[in-house]
């Protein structure tokens, strides 16, 4: 199997574009999808500073990644739930991304603990509020970013939600028939006079397929494991 572009060994293919890629060129079409999404949807421009959460995970660290190399001002926030050695691992693979990949570009890592600022980790809140431990965990996280966005005053939030990611959520909205969410999918949301500051999701052109490619070929160290808390998830179902 042969580049389609470059006609060097490909090391991926896409059967959804009818193309297979090299590494370089699997690269240059992962950073042009990424263009494709910020550019029409006007999510933000080189003078922009933008925050990005990051958990860990492949496309948190794959959208610092890849906003880096095209030049973006991005620095990244995260929050530390206080979910046992998921919470440890997942902090170290952030922390070993900002010091050796990051911080060469001159980004910052801004890391907040839920059990130091409310005094118990993500399960202890969700048994205190009897909420779900995934529902408490996203509003937990959704205020933190947004706080920290507004106290340094960033001019938009960025998330690693992919294709898969929207896919799966805009099926649960259909099913659930919840109209309020659905007005609020959309890949670019402007800020609100109510204190929510700009929120964007730049990776929605690609599939979580082409995110692993990308972290694995880029040699991005992730925490490959689910949460713990998320085990029974709808959004799983979904996907």
């Amino acid at each position: 199997m042969n580049c389609t572009k470059c006609k060097t060994h490909a090391v991926i293919d896409l059967p959804r574009h009818n193309a297979a890629f090299c590494k370089g060129c699997f690269n240059v079409y992962v950073h042009d999808q990424v263009s494709r999404a910020i550019k029409p949807e006007r999510m933000f421009g080189k003078d922009d500073r933008i925050l990005v959460a990051v958990s860990g995970g492949k496309d948190s660290l794959a959208l610092w990644d890849i906003l880096l190399k095209m030049g973006y001002k991005a620095d990244a926030l995260y929050v530390n739930l206080g979910i046992g050695g998921y919470s440890d691992v997942s902090h170290a693979k952030v922390v070993k991304f900002s010091e050796t990949v990051a911080s060469p570009h001159g980004a910052v890592l801004h890391v907040h603990t839920v059990e130091q600022e409310a005094g118990a980790g993500i399960k202890e809140l969700a048994m205190l509020i009897h909420r779900p431990t995934c529902s408490t965990c996203g509003t937990i996280k959704r205020y933190q970013f947004n706080r920290v966005a507004l106290e340094h005053k960033y001019d938009v939030m960025a998330t690693g939600h992919n294709l898969d990611d929207e896919a799966a959520r805009l099926l649960g909205n259909v099913l659930r028939w919840q109209e309020e969410y659905l007005d609020k999918q959309s890949p670019s949301l402007p800020a609100s006079l109510d204190g929510f500051a700009k929120k964007v999701k730049p990776l929605f052109r690609l599939s979580e397929r082409e995110l692993a490619a990308y972290s694995v070929l880029n040699r991005i160290d992730y925490i490959v494991e689910e949460c713990p808390m998320a085990k029974g998830a709808r959004t799983f179902l979904y996907k």
